[in-house]
């Protein structure tokens, strides 16, 4: 792979987030080296301040409800790389609000 590689990142929206956006599947070619950050960053441009804000309490923490979910295991690590190995990285997005709860 070359060092600039671009990879697609599939996101998956879920609750609140998905009518914000309009959309609950979102896909977008990152660079290599991505990272969890730079996914919600690209989210932000996206879909505004108003998305965001539901993600993060303040910029770079992200509020206690809100889950994030690389290739179906949990993520807390912003700056966790991603990695694809060809497959397009599959990122979920949740908000566990107390509504929402099953």
């Amino acid at each position: 792979l070359k060092a600039n590689a671009a990879m697609v990142v599939n996101v998956r929206l879920f609750g609140i987030l998905a009518i914000l956006a309009g959309e609950r599947m979102v896909a977008f070619e990152m660079g290599s080296g991505a990272t969890v950050g730079d996914v919600l960053a690209e989210l932000e441009k996206r879909f505004g301040r108003e998305f965001v804000d539901r993600i993060f309490r303040i910029p770079g923490e992200m509020h206690s409800y809100c889950q994030v979910f690389v290739d179906n295991a949990q993520v807390n690590d912003l700056e966790m790389e991603l990695k694809t190995n060809g497959a397009p990285a599959e990122v979920g997005i949740i908000l566990l609000m107390a509504s929402e709860g099953g």
